[in-house]
């Protein structure tokens, strides 16, 4: 395997949200995210330069769980925007997966911040993922997120196969 010199690694996920103060409640209130920083983008320059918004001007926050880190966007000003409607099968459409304790526990607390799953959770019947529950759900924002409950032997069946594909 050749040696790994592009020095990339993820350093956060981006999500554009029309109220800052609703997708924090959210956040930190249901998913036990940390708020680590704020900030506001005044300079509209700035802005187009970096995300290619014209008169943009955003408040953002930061949510840290773990060594995860979440973006929260809220642009104040800006040319053309529009809320998206999307499917999960639409080329560019996103979602965030995270593992949960409990997927039905996470869609009770979620349901009162106009948050719905899809559908039941579902078993996963084959494959290394196999055991796990998940299901879909979209926000207010329609946003994505993707809970994920460990099977009956928990993450050890990952850790397990990153091993022997290593190997390999």
């Amino acid at each position: 395997m050749p040696e790994d010199v592009s020095g990339i690694a993820v350093h956060h996920f981006g999500i554009t949200v029309s109220s800052l103060k609703t997708s924090l409640n959210f956040w930190i209130n249901v998913l036990g995210f940390e708020l680590i920083g704020r900030d506001v983008l005044e300079d509209r320059d700035f802005v187009r330069d970096v995300t290619g918004v014209r008169d943009g001007s955003i408040e953002l926050a930061m949510l840290a769980k773990g060594p995860h880190i979440v973006e929260l966007l809220e642009y104040k000003t800006a040319l053309g925007r529009k809320a998206l409607a999307f499917q999960a099968c639409d080329s560019g459409a996103s979602h965030i997966g995270l593992m949960v304790r409990d997927v039905d526990a996470t869609l009770r607390m979620a349901a009162p911040y106009g948050w719905s799953a899809f559908g039941a959770p579902q078993v996963v019947a084959n494959g290394h993922w196999a055991g796990r529950r998940v299901v879909y759900l979209k926000g207010p924002d329609n946003v994505l997120i993707e809970l994920v409950e460990p099977g009956p032997e928990g993450e050890r069946r990952d850790i397990m196969l990153r091993a022997t594909e290593r190997r390999d």
